[in-house]
Formats: structure tokens, C-alpha cells, sequence
């Protein structure tokens, strides 16, 4: 699990951070002025990315926050169950079980792969892996 720390007034919307633990996307942030004898305030409105929670945090602006490292890859699927996806790292052919993503559209695709086994294995993802856990990402080559 790779974690960076970096100052929170730094970070833009479409970053990423970690909350309570869980990596989430930034969705807004808001600052704040400030005031006569206070420090200004950062409000940061993010979404989980594996629980797809709302989280907000307000942060002064001079505060470190953690940041994921984000490790990409590509994988071919190696079979599909109803709980978890067996997914193959092409570079160092390194298998490991991943959770269903949340996204529709992948499930979506996934189901149809599922339904028809002789797609399988013509079809590769594109995996992310960070804070010690891996998601799905995008499917290609259906």
C-alpha cells in the first residue's frame, strides 16, 4: 500500500485522497478566506471509490493529507464467478480475485462475458491498484 502525504491546498478536482481510510475521487473543493485571527479553510467534497460513499472534510489549508498511489496495469481475465473476476497481470503473470466494480457499464460488459466463456479470452482489462486493494477499471477488446 503505497501512500504519499501532500499539503490539501495543493490537491484539484478529479484527484485523489484518502478518507476515513478509503481512497475517494475529489469532487469539489472550496476555499475559504481567512479570517482575522484564523487560517483559511479548505472544504473537500469526495466519493469513495470502492464504496462509492459521499464523505466532506474541512481541513486548514496548511494541513498534510494522504494521497494514494495509483499502480495501473493490464490483465487478461481468467474466469468470471458471481462474487469475484480472476484477473492475469500480462507483464509478470501474477493472478489475483477482484471484486465486481461498481460501474454499470462494466458490470454490464462482464455479464456478457460471462454469458459467452469463448470472449474471455480474447478480452483484456485495465486494473488500478491502490491502498492495498484492486479495481476494475475498463474493459477492452470484447
Amino acid at each position: 500500500m503505497s501512500i504519499r502525504r501532500t499539503e490539501i491546498q495543493k490537491l484539484k478536482t478529479g484527484q485523489y485522497i484518502m478518507v476515513e481510510e478509503e481512497p475517494c475521487i475529489i469532487k469539489s473543493i472550496e476555499r475559504s478566506k481567512s479570517g482575522k485571527h484564523g487560517h483559511a479553510k479548505v472544504r473537500v467534497v469526495c466519493v469513495g471509490i470502492f464504496d462509492n460513499n459521499k464523505r466532506s472534510l474541512t481541513i486548514p489549508s496548511g494541513h498534510m493529507v494522504e494521497v494514494p498511489e495509483i499502480m495501473k496495469g493490464n490483465a487478461q481475465i481468467n474466469f468470471i464467478e458471481d462474487i469475484s473476476i480472476n484477473i492475469m497481470n500480462l507483464e509478470s503473470y501474477e493472478s489475483f480475485d477482484v471484486d465486481w466494480p461498481q460501474d454499470e457499464d462494466l458490470k454490464n460488459k462482464l455479464r456478457e462475458l460471462q454469458a459467452s466463456p469463448s470472449k474471455i479470452s480474447t478480452t483484456q482489462v485495465e486494473y488500478w491498484q491502490l491502498a492495498g486493494k484492486t479495481l476494475i477499471n475498463r474493459v477492452f477488446g470484447i
